[in-house]
């Protein structure tokens, strides 16, 4: 999938995103409050100091590791939650940054790509010049809007939406062949809606309600900042709001979606054809910029019913609202100020609970990210990704990847023909740390210093051209590799079997090639072994070596597994944010057996030695526990956290630390628990 502006920082967080949300206040919104930028932590690293020790480890391994921590760092005010990662962001912000300025002072004899870099960023931080220009720079896109007549014109204005990144209706982007790894294909999703859930939409509990009169001000705001009047406006999000709670009944939910096997549903361009009647389909394709194709992947077939039904309608004034909406949510950054501050007002302040606007310099980062960010990330990867940082990482994921062996050798739950191909699947497996070996070039694209929003423009194009130029061609598994250097990031392909490491990620605290290998194991070497073991989670053990969705295992070994999976269903639905939601087993199942697998083969590649010197007064055990429990320490607002327990599959930071330690009889062991006290239970769950 080609990159969204975000890139591929998920529950990190965008933090320091600068669309946030929060609680929409009545009438015009008033400006936000510009933030201060988030002072960069100097010198991170793993600290004694964050923990409590009023606290008991045994009785809660959290507030000991992170008590002192916690109580030291309340969440900014330009931000959703605060961690250890937000601080590692921060800083890589603050690197990204001096590389980006360092651009914009460049003078015509600079390379290519500072040039390119300094006129992008130059364009998005003139907040005079975005000004004077007003609602001038999408005028052409709204006029498109605007002659929307028939479902075949909106069709086309979608098309060239996305033949430009900017997702509306429909998702479509290259990925591999479920069934054929080799190949790439194009598939179909599920487009965005303005809430981020689709139960968001038709839940009856006072606060769903409250938010939906939330989103219906929030939309007539933005029309009017258009140019509609205001009964005009109010009529229109209203339409909107009925359009959108249609099509969401149509989408998977958050649980559902994890099922890769609900999401493969190959079909022929006839076949598109004649279940989805509204579309040219041969015509919207190559307008998007696909090559000739005779079968696609549709993910949400569901959704595309609901798609058409709605066109089928001939609704097309509510369609040019939404797509109207579409256009602000992509450009509200390179939009005057009120569009902008409305556009943050709802996504960060009413929806996570942000209390200020992130700095411009931040903001302007995000677009340069997600535009063009390839350019930074090769200068990032020189300046921070160093020979010792990656000697160390190689002899770490090598430790890993033989602890992982030795493991999967030693499941008796686990039939010996799958424990074969497990191993084989592992001896293939494809792991990249730094950068991806296949940066993207921009030699040739157009960036202009007067002209943020087309720099916008011509740069996703750019970027989705070559995305789409893969489909019908071999797979290049070293592509799988989608999150840019300066980010942070650690993750993995189940369909390329493949995983992945950004330079951003490999810093203090998380990794520090200057600390005792306790420290190191207990923070990178348990995220490491975290992706491997989703190679053979839930969903995991569905890809077989090759990454071709197929089954492996025997009816049997399914069983078994799901029976030692149930455990962790039930242990994770038993806990609850700070706020009291509980967490949901099913949805955060891949991520809990991640986590507690990935602790334990980084626990077995270390071998702490119980006679190795104590340091700050604790055994290498127990720096390794710590270095685990600190690498998770945060603060959420309420908003956030509630919005994670019902959404995120990864459960919150404490149920990350505390679920996992409790399940270990070494962390028992390391810190003298009582048996039956909360960290030494009677029954723990176990799977790899």
């Amino acid at each position: 999938m080609t990159r969204a502006l975000t890139g591929r920082l998920g529950a990190v967080g965008l933090a320091v995103l600068a669309l946030a949300c929060g609680a929409a206040p009545a009438s015009p919104v008033a400006p936000p409050v510009v933030s201060q930028p988030s002072p960069a932590p100097a010198g991170l690293h793993f600290d004694i100091g964050a923990i409590d020790k009023k606290a008991s480890p045994c009785t809660d391994f959290y507030d000991y590791a992170c008590g002192t921590w916690r109580a030291s760092h309340p969440i900014p005010p330009d931000q959703t939650r605060w961690d250890r990662y937000a601080e590692m962001v921060a800083v890589n912000l603050g690197r990204e940054r001096s590389i980006v300025e360092d651009a914009a002072r460049a003078d015509a004899s600079a390379p290519p790509a500072e040039r390119r870099l300094g006129a992008y960023y130059a364009a998005c931080m003139d907040e005079r010049g975005i000004e004077a220009r007003g609602l001038a720079p999408v005028r052409g896109l709204l006029a498109s809007i605007d002659a929307i007549r028939t479902p075949h014109d909106a069709v086309d204005v979608v098309a060239d939406l996305q033949a430009h990144d900017v997702e509306a209706l429909i998702a479509a982007y290259p990925a591999n062949d479920p069934t054929d790894s080799a190949q790439s294909v194009l598939w179909l999703d599920k487009g965005p809606l303005g809430l981020p859930d689709p139960a968001d939409y038709d839940k009856t509990d006072a606060g769903s309600v409250q938010l939906r009169a939330r989103y219906l001000e929030h939309v007539g705001r933005v029309l009017r900042l258009l140019g509609a009047s205001e009964e005009e406006a109010r009529v229109s999000a209203a339409r909107m709001l009925a359009l959108e709670t249609t099509l969401a009944k149509k989408a998977l939910s958050a649980v559902e979606r994890r099922n890769h096997d609900a999401q493969v549903h190959p079909m022929s361009v006839a076949e598109l054809g004649a279940r989805y009647t509204l579309i040219d389909w041969p015509a919207y394709l190559a307008k998007i910029g696909s090559p000739p194709v005779t079968r696609v992947n549709v993910a949400q077939p569901g959704w595309l019913d609901g798609v058409n039904a709605m066109l089928a309608t001939n609704d097309v004034a509510a369609l040019r609202d939404y797509l109207r909406t579409v256009v602000v949510r992509w450009s509200a950054t390179l939009l005057p100020g009120a569009m902008e501050n409305e556009v943050f007002d709802f996504r960060q302040r009413t929806l996570r609970g942000a209390r200020e606007i992130a700095p411009r310099w931040q903001r302007c980062l995000r677009r340069v990210d997600g535009d063009l960010g390839d350019d930074v990330g090769r200068v990032f990867v020189d300046r921070y990704y160093k020979a010792d940082a990656r000697a160390r990482m190689k002899t770490m994921t090598d430790a890993l990847i033989m602890a992982y062996r030795a493991d999967i050798a030693s499941r008796d739950w686990l039939g010996q023909p799958a424990r074969e191909a497990a191993l084989a699947k592992l001896s293939k497996m494809l792991l990249v740390t730094g950068a991806s070996n296949r940066l993207l070039s921009f030699d040739g694209l157009r960036v202009e210093k007067d002209d943020p929003v087309g720099n916008a423009w011509r740069a996703q194009a750019f970027r989705h051209a070559d995305s789409f130029a893969q489909i019908g061609k071999p797979t290049d598994r070293e592509r799988f590799f989608d999150s840019l250097p300066q980010q942070l990031d650690g993750f993995g392909s189940k369909s390329s079997n493949a995983t992945g490491f950004t330079a951003g990620f490999l810093q203090p605290p998380i990794f520090d090639p200057h600390m005792d290998d306790a420290v190191n194991f207990g923070g990178l070497g348990s995220v490491i072994g975290h992706e491997l073991s989703h190679h053979l989670d839930d969903q995991g053990r569905k890809f077989d070596a090759d990454g071709n969705l197929r089954p492996w295992w025997s009816e049997d070994d399914v069983a078994r597994f799901e029976a030692r999976a149930q455990c962790f269903v039930a242990e994770y639905s038993r806990f609850k944010t700070e706020d009291g939601t509980p967490l949901d087993g099913k949805l955060t199942l891949g991520e809990n057996i991640a986590d507690n697998g990935g602790i334990r083969l980084s626990y077995a590649a270390l071998r702490p030695s119980e006679t190795a010197p104590v340091i700050d007064g604790f055994t290498p055990a127990q720096r390794f526990f710590l270095a685990w429990g600190q690498i998770r320490c945060e603060n959420v607002t309420p908003e956030t956290a509630r919005r994670q327990a019902q959404t995120d599959p990864h459960s919150a930071g404490r149920w990350r630390v505390d679920g996992v330690v409790a399940n270990m009889p070494e962390f028992a062991s390391a810190f003298a628990c009582p048996a039956g006290s909360p960290m030494a239970p009677t029954d723990r769950c176990s799977l790899w």
